[in-house]
C-alpha cells in the first residue's frame, strides 16, 4: 500500500501525466498505469467537478434488479461496519456494472462523500469516475486497492478505497464490494476485510443458488409425479403417507393434503400390501388389489426405499386400475405414441409458455384445441399432452379430416353395422371414437370436417355416445378430444362453413402454436437436433454446418415451419454425400433469402410467368452444382430424367438423354443457361 509520502510522488507523476506528458510507471502498480491509459483513452476529465444528479427511478429499477444481492449483502455490510464505525470509512455495494445500491457508514463520512455521488444512485465505473477501486475491480476482476493521488479525477484524491468483486455461483460477477474513507485514516487491513467480507457474500448466494436448484427441482418433480398415468404412494418407516400424487388422490377418492401425515390404513378400505413391505422387505410387482366397498381392482408394484447408509427410511408404491381401455387396446393392435414434454425442443418464450400451458392441460380433461400454421408440430404438443395425462396408458387415436372423403368420414369416426351400406365389412367396424376409448382423439384439421359430419361430431362430445352406422344402438365412450387446425375457426363461423355450437365445445382449453418466424432463437437447437434425427435415420454421422448457414436460416420465414425446415435439411444431408460440412450450396439459400411468393406482395405487383420462374430454378440448381444433374435434380425434389426433360423444353445447357446425361455427371459440367 501507498504512504503519504509515496502519495507525492504519484501526485507528481499524476499531474505530468494529465498535463500530457508520458506516462511515469515506476511508481504506479500496473493495474493503476492500465486504468489510467484507459481513462485517457475514454477522455475521462480529470479535474471534472459536477456529476449529474441522481436518477431516482433508475436507482429504484436497479435496487429491484439486485434485491437479491443486496438482501444477501447488507448483513455482511452491517457486521463489516461494526470493525470500522467511528474510523471515517463506509462500506459501499455496487452491482456489476459499477451503479452504487447501498451504503453504510458514519453520517458525517457520507454526507461528506455524497458529494462526489459515493451513495447510492452514483455511477463508480471507470467511465464515469475514472480509475477507482469499484470501477478498477470491475475491469480487472480481482481485488483492488485505490490510493489516494492514485485515483484518476482530482475530486477523488482524498480517498483510499479497496474492492472486492462478488461473484456468482455460475461465475458471472453480480457487483463489487468496497471500503471506502479518507486516506489518511487507512491501514494495511483493509483490502484483506473487504475480500473476506465479499467471500461471505459469495457463499451465501452460492447457497441461495443451491437452495433455488433444489426448489425448482422439487416443483418440477411434483409436476411429473401429478402427471404421471400411475397413482404413486410413498411412506416412512412407520407407514405414515408422506406423498401422494393427483393420480392417487383421484384413485383413492381422496385429497393429497388431508391424507398427508396419516397412516396408510386410513388411505382406504384396500389391503395395500405397503406395510407387509417394510416388515419382511420383500418388494412385489404387478400385485392385484381389491377394494371391498368400491369393487375397483387394482395392480401395484412397491419397493424399499434406503438412505445412503442402507437403512430402511420407508417405501414406495405405484398403482393403477384395471381398466377397460387395456383390452381394447389390444383388440386394435394401436400403435405406441410416445413423444412427450422432453421432445418438443426450443427454449424461447414463446414456446416456453406455450409448455407450460399445455403441461397444465395435460392434468385436466377437457377438450383441447391447438391452432397453429401448418408444420408447426400440432400432432406432436397433442401426444405430449396425452402421455403427460392420466390417460397415457390408453390409446392415442389420430384422424387427419382434411384427407377423408365426405362419403367416408362418418364411418371412419363412428363406426358401421354390418350391411349398413355396400361394401361394408362383414361384422362390421368400430370407428375411431370406439378405438379411442380410455384414451385421447386427435381431430387433426377440424376446420375441413364437412357440416354434415360437424352436427353428428357435436352430439357425441356433448353425450360421450357413440351409434354406429346402421344401428341406433349407442355405446358408452371415455375419451379427450383434442382438435387441431390452422384455419381461424371464428371466420370459418362467420362465414358459415363451421358450427358455432362446435367451435364452442372444442374451444375449452385453447393452446396457440407459434410459427417458427416467431422464435427464430431457437433455430440453432431446432437444426441440431433435425441433424441428429434425420442422421440416426439414415444411420450416418452426423454433419455440422458451415458458417453462415445458421443465420441465413434465422433470416428466413419458414412458410412451411418446422416441417420445411426438416425437409430442407434432409436434403442438404443427402447432397453433401461424403462431405463433413453442410454447406450454403445445399440449401439453395439464394431462394431462402427471400420472403416466400405471395407472402407480403404488394398489391398491384406483376405476377412473373410461372414457366420463367421453373426455369430460373433449373439454371440456379445446376449452376449450383457445377452441372451435377444429379444432385441439381435431388434439390429441386425431382428425378433426374424430369430434369433433364424440362432443361430440354427450356433449352438449357446439354440436351443429352439421361443416359449420356451420366456421362455428363462423370465428367464435364453442364453450363446452365445460355
Amino acid at each position: 500500500m501507498l504512504t503519504p509520502k509515496n502519495n507525492l510522488v504519484v501526485q507528481s507523476a499524476w499531474q505530468q501525466y494529465t498535463a500530457g506528458a508520458s506516462l511515469d510507471v515506476r511508481h504506479l502498480s500496473p493495474e493503476i498505469a492500465s486504468s489510467w491509459q484507459r481513462c485517457q483513452n475514454l477522455n475521462v476529465d480529470p479535474l471534472r467537478t459536477a456529476d449529474s444528479e441522481i436518477d431516482r427511478s433508475e436507482l429504484k429499477e436497479r435496487l429491484h434488479q439486485h434485491r437479491s444481492l443486496v438482501k444477501i449483502a447488507r448483513p455482511v455490510m452491517e457486521r463489516l461496519y461494526e470493525f470500522v464505525k467511528g474510523t471515517g470509512f463506509q462500506i459501499v455495494l455496487s452491482d456489476e456494472t459499477g451503479y452504487l445500491l447501498d451504503v453504510i457508514g458514519d453520517p458525517e463520512v457520507t454526507s461528506r462523500t455524497s458529494e462526489n455521488q459515493l451513495c447510492p444512485g452514483g455511477n463508480w465505473s471507470e467511465p464515469s469516475k475514472g480509475t477507482n477501486a469499484i470501477g478498477t475491480a470491475i475491469f480487472e476482476r480481482k481485488p483492488v486497492q485505490v490510493f489516494a493521488s492514485e485515483h484518476y479525477c482530482q475530486t477523488n484524491h482524498f480517498l483510499v478505497c479497496s474492492a472486492a468483486p462478488i461473484f456468482s455461483a455460475e461465475g458471472q460477477m453480480a457487483g463489487v464490494l468496497d471500503l471506502s474513507g479518507d486516506y489518511r485514516a487507512s491501514n494495511v487491513h483493509t483490502l484483506g476485510m473487504v475480500v473476506a467480507a465479499a467471500g461471505a457474500i459469495e457463499n451465501q448466494l452460492r447457497l441461495q443458488y443451491v437452495t433455488d436448484q433444489l426448489r425448482t427441482a422439487y416443483r418440477y418433480s411434483k409436476i411429473l409425479l401429478d402427471h404421471m398415468s400411475d397413482g404413486l404412494i410413498s411412506v416412512d418407516h412407520r407407514g405414515i403417507i408422506t406423498e401422494l400424487n393427483a393420480r392417487g388422490a383421484g384413485i383413492f377418492s381422496v385429497d393429497p393434503k388431508a391424507v398427508r401425515g396419516r397412516h396408510v390404513t386410513q388411505l382406504t378400505d384396500c389391503q395395500i400390501p405397503m406395510l407387509q413391505l417394510l416388515n419382511d422387505g420383500a418388494g412385489y410387482e404387478e400385485k392385484e388389489i381389491v377394494c371391498n366397498r368400491s369393487g375397483k381392482k387394482l395392480r401395484s408394484s412397491a419397493s424399499l426405499l434406503r438412505d445412503d447408509n442402507g437403512s430402511v427410511i420407508g417405501a414406495v408404491a405405484l398403482f393403477h386400475e384395471i381398466d377397460r381401455w387395456r383390452t381394447a387396446a389390444k383388440q386394435h393392435s394401436l400403435p405406441a405414441r410416445r413423444n412427450t414434454f422432453d421432445d418438443i425442443v426450443g427454449q424461447s418464450a414463446a414456446m416456453n409458455e406455450l409448455k407450460r400451458q399445455a403441461m397444465l392441460a395435460a392434468g385436466s380433461s377437457s377438450t383441447i384445441l391447438l391452432e397453429g400454421e401448418s408444420g408447426t408440430g400440432k400432432e406432436l404438443i397433442a401426444q405430449a399432452v396425452h402421455n403427460g395425462g392420466q390417460r397415457s396408458g390408453g390409446p392415442f387415436i389420430a384422424v387427419n379430416c382434411a384427407a377423408l372423403p365426405e362419403s367416408l368420414i362418418e364411418s371412419e369416426l363412428f363406426g358401421y353395422e354390418e350391411g349398413s351400406f355396400t361394401g361394408a365389412k362383414r361384422g362390421g367396424q368400430a370407428g375411431k371414437f370406439e378405438m379411442a376409448d380410455g384414451g385421447t382423439l386427435f381431430l387433426d384439421e377440424i376446420g375441413d370436417m364437412p357440416l354434415s359430419a360437424q352436427m353428428k361430431l357435436l352430439r357425441v362430445i356433448q353425450e360421450r355416445r357413440v351409434a354406429r352406422i346402421g344401428t341406433a344402438i349407442e355405446r358408452q365412450v371415455d375419451i379427450r378430444i383434442i382438435a387441431a387446425t390452422l384455419k381461424n375457426l371464428k371466420l370459418e363461423v362467420k362465414d358459415g362453413r363451421f358450427r358455432q355450437d362446435l367451435y364452442y365445445r372444442l374451444n375449452v382449453l385453447s393452446l396457440r402454436i407459434p410459427p417458427l418466424r416467431e422464435r427464430r432463437e431457437d433455430i440453432p437447437q431446432l437444426t441440431q437436433h433435425l441433424v441428429e434425427k434425420i442422421s440416426l435415420r439414415l444411420k450416418i454421422e452426423p454433419k455440422q454446418f458451415e458458417d453462415g448457414v445458421l443465420e441465413r436460416f434465422k433470416a428466413y420465414s419458414w412458410p412451411g415451419n418446422v416441417r420445411e425446415l426438416e425437409n430442407v435439411i434432409e436434403r442438404a444431408i443427402n447432397l453433401a454425400d461424403d462431405d463433413l460440412l453442410l454447406r450454403a450450396a445445399y440449401f439453395n439459400l439464394g431462394d431462402l433469402d427471400a420472403e416466400p411468393a405471395g407472402a407480403s406482395s404488394p398489391e398491384g405487383t406483376p405476377v412473373r410467368n410461372l414457366a420463367d420462374l421453373e426455369r430460373e430454378m433449373i439454371c440456379k440448381a445446376v449452376a449450383s452444382y457445377g452441372g451435377k444433374i444429379h444432385k441439381a435434380a435431388i434439390s429441386l425434389g425431382i428425378s433426374r430424367n424430369t430434369l433433364y426433360r424440362k432443361m430440354k423444353e427450356y433449352g438449357i445447357g446439354d440436351t443429352a438423354t439421361p443416359e449420356a446425361g451420366a456421362q455428363v455427371d462423370a465428367a464435364e459440367p453442364v453450363t446452365a443457361g445460355r
